[in-house]
């Protein structure tokens, strides 16, 4: 086992002991908002009250099926919104979890046959304004030969 990979372990595992996600108690199944509203992008006034911090996955990482999504955050409502788009910005996979005492964790599954490359996006959304806030996405790789089960297969 390489270096890279033993420190990539540590740290998958460091930052779901931190966010609590261990159990399935934190993960919330129901992605769409409570309401019937539409969302708009926040333009700015709002994220400087708001910060997400992504630290999981990187930008141009290859990942394998099942993979981490997690990082730190201060936002309303203590829930991150994390979509999976494929190179044409379709969402391919949608999930949601709790911040528990400033970070955040949830391990998505995937069976990709033709998605090879995507974007994983995570935010918040502000309720009184009915925005999202905080946007942070990064362009990854999808190991296509990896196996696992989801809902969503493409």
């Amino acid at each position: 086992m390489s270096k890279t990979t033993k420190k990539s372990i540590i740290l998958l595992l460091a930052v779901v002991v931190l966010s609590g996600c261990t159990g399935s108690d934190n993960v919330i199944n129901n992605v769409a908002p409570q309401n019937n509203t539409s969302l708009t992008i926040d333009d700015g006034t709002l994220s400087s009250q708001y910060s997400i911090r992504l630290t999981s996955p990187q930008e141009g990482q290859v990942l394998k099926s099942p993979f981490l999504v997690g990082g730190e955050a201060n936002i309303p409502s203590d829930i991150i919104y994390v979509r999976v788009k494929n190179p044409s910005g379709d969402i391919i996979i949608e999930e949601q979890t709790r911040v528990n005492e400033g970070a955040f964790g949830v391990l998505l599954t995937f069976l990709f046959q033709a998605t090879d490359s995507g974007t994983v996006e995570v935010y918040g959304i502000d309720p009184s304004a009915n925005k999202e806030v905080s946007l942070q996405s990064v362009e990854v790789n999808f190991d296509t030969s990896s196996s696992g089960n989801t809902q969503n297969p493409l």
